[in-house]
């Protein structure tokens, strides 16, 4: 796992003997190595010389990304070839002309029943089983899922949007693109996307100090229901492409756990098919599967997702809008759990026995831990490097006010010959995590959502391959507390990780770093984050601005970074 260089890096020349590790390269998050000379006929490596502590060895270690979280900088590898990135876009394509023939035929058989309600814009949506658990109080089995539109007969002014592209798998939709096309909203075919801008600037500290960096991400999505289009009950289809530009705005502030959730460890311009995926509610919604290309971070370990309520004026919308990559994708899951942008095929299954019980169960493509580029890769690569997870999860509401709040549990492993931070092959690894969130106040109770929630979340590995062994993190969410600005959301939030403490682990994992700390091979015993953020709704369910201020005590890259002080600004717009 190892990122693009920052602009003063340069190695060192001291050599008695040369190791060579050969992997390939690729961007999303992961952290092995895989030693071999397989691929050095098709790959040329980039040399990274260490000065190893107490030994004359000269370290030959090909670029290994660690990815959108916890990444660390290198040279970046050659963009994919344009007639790859042209399969891309021809497939979606393809994708993009069967859903809207699928749409006319079903918009016509919709105009002969008009919908008599109106629908709240399904901003953003999730599959995730949590997302589909009945309201924990009630008795009658009905489930008020996130991932479709809420029907009511007047649709609240104070929803806000939750924009982490890891809490997401499906469509980001406001109707606006809908709409263009002229598709009725209650098509069986839905069409939708965002676009997010953003800019950061290194204000002092970190590897890098005084830089300005910028993101520009965007999805492009579309979303069949098979039950209204083909008559196939509970079933869902969904297709997306994926963009990214951008610059190395971690790796200039020594950052292990990514301060910008944005910005992946190498390659910053991409074209991908993010996701691709059928989806099966079976049993009166109590079986839930998913089958294709997933972002698995919206399926597992995520603590973003609100309990969802029958009661849509007190609906949380977010359980955090931080831009922190920690929020969404716990560090001691780098390289493990595919996730934006590094998508990856697999299936997942989830058991709701109750209103308030799941069980869920995912295999997935595991070659990201090796450093493929799982979500610039069309088709699955089928081997011996799978990521096996399960999680368990139980929801409730506390009080006369019936606050909700839920708590998930998971174990997870990887198959697959790995290398740890001193070198040494390990086989596999595995790990254990559990998170939990809880509305805390009700600001105007039985009114509307403002208030104030809170969340946990705890990861844990004994692997000497992963690049975080340990992870805590917490914060505070208030929603709609500013007079005038019902839709606007603010927060705090700490994210603590105890890193790979292998005496080589910094130089494999964030090889290149300048002066002073070109002598230093490992990383730093730890990393702490802390970030205050707040997200400003300039048009409900469209447009959206975000500032974030950023201090990082600890850069975990190596010993003795400075305390970095980040500020980032971000305009989104869902479409």
């Amino acid at each position: 796992m190892l990122r693009r260089p920052t602009s003063r890096g340069r190695s060192l020349q001291h050599c008695c003997l040369s190791l060579v590790l050969a992997t390939r390269t690729g961007f999303s998050p992961f952290h092995g190595i895989t030693l071999g000379a397989d691929r050095a006929a098709s790959e040329a490596p980039q040399v990274i010389s260490a000065k190893l502590r107490n030994a004359r060895v000269r370290l030959q270690v090909r670029a290994i990304p660690v990815g959108a979280a916890g990444s660390i900088p290198i040279a970046a590898p050659p963009s994919p070839e344009p007639h790859a990135r042209l399969r891309i876009l021809g497939l979606f394509a393809a994708l993009l002309l069967l859903l809207t023939l699928v749409s006319v035929a079903a918009s016509a058989q919709s105009q002969q029943n008009p919908p008599t309600t109106a629908a709240i814009p399904a901003t953003s949506s999730t599959t995730a089983p949590a997302s589909a658990l009945a309201d924990p109080a009630s008795g009658d089995g009905s489930t008020v899922g996130i991932a479709a539109p809420l029907a009511v007969e007047n649709p609240p002014e104070y929803s806000g949007i939750a924009l982490n592209p890891r809490a997401v798998s499906g469509l980001f939709y406001s109707g606006l693109l809908q709409q263009a096309l002229g598709l009725s909203p209650d098509s069986a075919l839905r069409i939708g996307g965002i676009v997010d801008l953003g800019g950061n600037w290194l204000v002092s500290g970190g590897l890098d100090p005084h830089r300005l960096s910028g993101d520009f991400a965007a999805s492009f999505g579309a979303d069949v229901d098979m039950e209204k289009a083909f008559h196939i009950p509970g079933a869902e289809f969904y297709a997306s492409i994926g963009l990214y530009q951008g610059t190395n705005a971690n790796g200039e502030a020594g950052s292990v756990q990514d301060y910008d959730n944005l910005a992946p460890g190498i390659d910053f311009h991409r074209t991908e098919l993010y996701e691709l995926w059928w989806h099966q509610r079976l049993f009166d919604d109590r079986l839930l599967i998913k089958i294709g290309k997933i972002n698995g971070t919206a399926e597992f370990d995520q603590v973003l997702i609100p309990v969802p309520i029958p009661q849509t004026n007190l609906q949380d919308w977010t359980i955090s809008d931080l831009l922190y990559a920690p929020v969404g994708l716990n560090p001691t899951l780098f390289g493990r759990l595919p996730g934006s942008p590094n998508t990856a095929w697999g299936v997942t299954a989830s058991f709701l026995p109750t209103n308030s019980i799941y069980a869920s169960y995912g295999l997935f493509d595991g070659n990201g831990a090796r450093g493929v580029q799982t979500g610039l890769n069309v088709g699955p690569d089928f081997n011996s490097y799978k990521f096996n997870i399960g999680e368990a999860g139980y929801a409730w509401r506390l009080g006369d006010e019936g606050k909700p709040g839920r708590i998930g549990v998971g174990v997870w492993g990887q198959t697959g010959t790995l290398f740890s931070g001193n070198l040494t092959p390990v086989q596999g690894a595995n790990g254990f995590y559990a998170f939990g969130s809880q509305r805390l106040w009700y600001q105007h109770p039985g009114r509307d959502p403002s208030g104030l929630i809170g969340f946990l979340q705890f990861g844990d590995s004994n692997s000497s391959a992963n690049i975080a062994t340990r992870y805590v993190g917490t914060g505070l969410t208030a929603l709609g507390l500013i007079p005038g600005r019902p839709a606007d959301s603010m927060g705090i939030g700490l994210a603590w990780s105890k890193l790979n403490s292998g005496q080589y682990a910094g130089a494999i994992f964030f090889p290149d770093v300048p002066y002073p700390y070109l002598s230093a091979t490992s990383f730093r015993s730890s990393e702490t984050m802390l970030q205050a953020d707040y997200q400003l709704v300039l048009i409900p369910y469209k447009l959206v601005l975000q500032a974030a201020y950023t201090a990082i005590p600890t850069p975990g890259a190596r010993p003795g970074i400075p305390w970095a002080n980040a500020l980032t600004l971000r305009l989104a717009t869902i479409f």
